[in-house]
C-alpha cells in the first residue's frame, strides 16, 4: 500500500454519476436560464437584452457547476425542505411550527 494519500478515481465512475450537462451546466441549470431569458425577452421586447443576459447567467451557472455539478439541485432540495424553525428549542428540538 502505498503512502501518498490520494485518492484514485477511475474516469468511467466520473463519468457515470455526473448528471446530464449542456454546454458545462447542469441541464436544470439550463432549463431555469432558457425559461429567464424567455420571459425576460417576452417582457422587455429587446434582444440585445437576452443576448446579454444569457451569457452572462451562462456563466454564472458555469461557475456554479464547476467544482460540484449538482449544485442546483441541492440548493432547490434545501429549499424543498424548509428552512429551520426560530422556537425549535420550545417544541423539543422539533423543526415545528405549530404553537400548540
Amino acid at each position: 500500500m502505498s503512502g501518498s494519500g490520494r485518492l484514485q478515481s477511475d474516469p468511467l465512475f466520473q463519468g457515470l454519476t455526473r448528471p446530464n450537462m449542456i454546454m458545462g451546466v447542469s441541464f436544470m441549470y439550463f432549463v431555469i436560464n432558457a425559461g429567464v431569458n424567455m420571459i425576460a425577452f417576452i417582457n422587455t421586447q429587446n434582444f440585445l437584452f437576452t443576448l446579454i443576459l444569457a451569457p452572462t447567467a451562462h456563466g454564472i451557472g458555469y461557475w456554479l457547476c464547476l467544482k460540484e455539478p449538482r449544485t442546483v439541485e441541492m440548493l432547490a432540495l434545501k429549499m424543498s425542505k424548509g428552512f429551520r424553525c426560530i422556537n425549535k428549542t420550545f417544541h423539543g428540538h422539533s423543526n415545528s411550527y405549530d404553537p400548540f
